[in-house]
């Protein structure tokens, strides 16, 4: 663990008679990105926040405090105590609810993760039980807990030595995908463009590496602030862009041409498989390394279908 990592929640973690202490890190850190400041340009100083009441002017922290619009202007005002009566179980506890399949949970859902690790040597064992019973039945614990002053559903897996949560939305968090689809007509791809394309899908699978990709546009705004402080200003790239696609089947071939002949094109997989709604592959890490790239003559191009006139 890193030295400097604090905990972003310390409680309980409850399952049935079962009550061990534990501690909750983020998984994620900004640290590493650039973050800019608003500078006042002629004098080259810090932009600075003031608390400010329009007729009134600047005012004091301490006689500020939270409200709620209800109409436009007019505000209920909620005191910190108000917000004390309202402190539920889940705010100290993280209550193990039930257990689900991994595959049950839809990745739309899906929001913050967090390293779960147990709070001293009392809660070791109780520890390892939970997270070697979830890693054996397979199954993932959903809960509730406090965090932040805002509730969240959550969901508790294996990962390593140690236990995962996911933070989950809400359902009314969530916008149904259908009110962003329903234009899309239904016709399905032809099935010579689908079976090059599933070519160069195939060629182009691997183990998940999350190390080999680097983020340009961070890399770019480090080389920027560097030659700057070297007084010098990088050149410009010309911008490129993407010519749009006018032959569908013209481009596919010449992608299925540049990818080569790494490996050979699996057998297209039944029209009428059901996928997954959910992509467990998405929320669990997985080893790295590259497959070994097998040499494999090109697949032979399906027969074009006929198109319905």
């Amino acid at each position: 663990m890193a030295a400097a990592a604090r905990p972003y929640w310390t409680g309980f973690l409850k399952l049935s008679l079962v009550t061990i202490g534990v501690r909750l890190y983020s998984a994620t850190t900004e640290k590493e990105r650039i973050h800019f400041h608003r500078i006042h340009e002629p004098s080259g100083e810090r932009v600075r926040y003031q608390n400010v009441v329009p007729g009134l002017g600047p005012v004091d922290s301490s006689e500020i405090v939270k409200g709620y619009e209800y109409q436009k202007g007019r505000y209920v005002t909620v005191e910190p105590d108000d917000l004390k009566k309202l402190r539920l179980e889940t705010t100290d506890t993280i209550d193990i609810a039930e257990f689900v399949d991994a595959d049950d949970l839809d990745p739309v859902y899906v929001d913050s993760p967090y390293y779960l690790l147990p709070d001293g040597s009392l809660a070791e064992d109780g520890y390892r039980v939970i997270r070697d019973a979830l890693r054996e039945t397979g199954k993932t614990a959903i809960g509730q807990v406090v965090i932040n002053t805002r509730e969240r559903i959550v969901a508790i897996r294996p990962l390593g030595k140690g236990l995962l949560v996911n933070a989950l939305h809400f359902p009314e968090e969530v916008r149904a995908a259908d009110e962003f689809f329903a234009t899309i007509p239904d016709e399905p791809a032809a099935e010579d463009e689908l079976a090059i394309m599933e070519q160069i899908i195939a060629r182009r699978t691997r183990k998940f590496e999350p190390g080999k990709f680097v983020d340009h546009y961070q890399a770019a705004l480090k080389e920027l602030i560097d030659e700057k402080l070297a007084g010098q200003l990088p050149e410009r790239p010309p911008e490129r862009k993407p010519a749009q696609v006018i032959n569908l089947m013209d481009a596919l071939k010449r992608s299925l041409a540049e990818e080569g002949a790494e490996k050979p094109a699996d057998k297209p997989r039944s029209r009428s498989a059901k996928s997954s709604k959910a992509q467990p592959s998405l929320l669990l890490p997985v080893r790295g390394g590259l497959a070994d790239k097998p040499k494999a003559q090109p697949a032979e191009a399906p027969k074009r279908r006929k198109r319905a006139s």
